[in-house]
């Protein structure tokens, strides 16, 4: 058998595959979501105009997020190859059900690298990654001031440990900052007699502080967008706080999310049970009162809501476009 249909099987056999994990995997979570225990407050939210229209705003949010981030991927390898924004979108879908069933969501460049012809799959995964390292960049520095909001209105926090968490914390930002900004330096780390890899991670210094400063507004824009709908689902809960506070209490929600172990399809639970912790403090320390029952479901219901508007439906729309992914292919000198 040739290799060309060779490859043809072996793409056929891994989308397949993928497709099959997510659909059981996203099958299995829906039936574990149990919604039945907060039949009577969804039901009852539903009744409201003012939570559907919001509800409503929230889904229209969602593709608004992706196009965002295709527009930010597009952009980032546009240095290695010219792609439509169309492919970029799809790439960006089919990234979201491939890193649904990978730890902390680490599988998202597979979805996208494949889809480029012209640009290896190591060069791929270097540029992809620092749209990562944006995100996350922005995310621990919004995250860093959300927590110390909070820590300032605090009162059993001696103000000696608040500088000395203040202090540290600066240090860490500004490292990881810099080191965002001297991705580049990596290309010159790397020994040339690493032969292809030293070749392939030489595209880090093609981007200067420009290129670099675009992807993390990008990257800015976007946090701006899923936070707000986070924002908007408590508000429509009956979370009626101050909007600094609110986006002070989703940031660090946020941010907490972002160092604990998880797989995307079967973390809405612990997301819940984070989101649950977090407000809890907020209304110790800001209210002087204690979270009771029905707030707790408040919460859990419109953190179930945003989990499934921005990683199950992004999963299932992406299965539509992993046919179009050849993680096989011919080289030049095979053709």
């Amino acid at each position: 058998m040739d290799k060309t249909k060779l490859y043809k099987y072996y793409n056929i056999g891994i989308r397949s595959i993928i497709i099959i994990a997510a659909i059981f995997l996203i099958y299995y979570e829906l039936s574990e979501i149990s919604l039945s225990e907060y039949q009577n407050s969804v039901s009852v939210y539903l009744q409201q105009k003012d939570f559907r229209i919001i509800l409503l705003t929230v889904l229209l949010m969602m593709p608004l997020n992706w196009f965002i981030e295709a527009a930010k991927w597009r952009y980032i390898v546009s240095s290695e190859e010219k792609i439509s924004f169309s492919l970029a979108l799809k790439a960006i879908f089919a990234g979201a059900s491939v890193s649904s069933l990978s730890p902390n969501r680490m599988g998202d460049f597979l979805g996208r690298v494949f889809v480029l012809k012209k640009t290896s799959f190591l060069q791929g995964t270097f540029v992809t990654l620092i749209g990562s390292y944006a995100q996350t960049l922005i995310s621990i520095i919004i995250g860093f001031f959300a927590m110390l909001f909070l820590a300032l209105k605090r009162s059993d926090w001696e103000s000696t440990e608040l500088y000395s968490i203040f202090t540290l914390s600066t240090i860490l930002i500004t490292l990881i900052v810099f080191l965002y900004y001297k991705i580049s330096v990596l290309s010159r780390i790397i020994p040339k007699k690493w032969g292809k890899i030293y070749g392939y991670i030489q595209v880090l210094s093609s981007y200067k502080f420009p290129q670099l400063t675009v992807i993390l507004l990008y990257s800015l824009l976007r946090y701006f967008i899923f936070s707000t709908q986070f924002v908007l689902m408590l508000w429509a809960v009956g979370f009626h706080l101050p909007a600094l506070h609110l986006y002070v209490l989703v940031s660090t929600i946020f941010f907490i999310n972002m160092f604990r172990p998880s797989v995307a399809l079967i973390e809405f639970a612990i997301r819940g049970a984070v989101s649950v912790s977090v407000i809890r403090q907020y209304y110790i320390y800001f209210r002087d009162m204690f979270i009771d029952n029905e707030l707790s479901t408040a919460i859990i219901i419109a953190s179930t809501l945003i989990w499934l508007i921005n990683i199950i439906l992004p999963a299932l729309i992406g299965l539509l476009f992993i046919k179009d992914i050849k993680f096989f292919r011919l080289n030049k000198t095979e053709t």
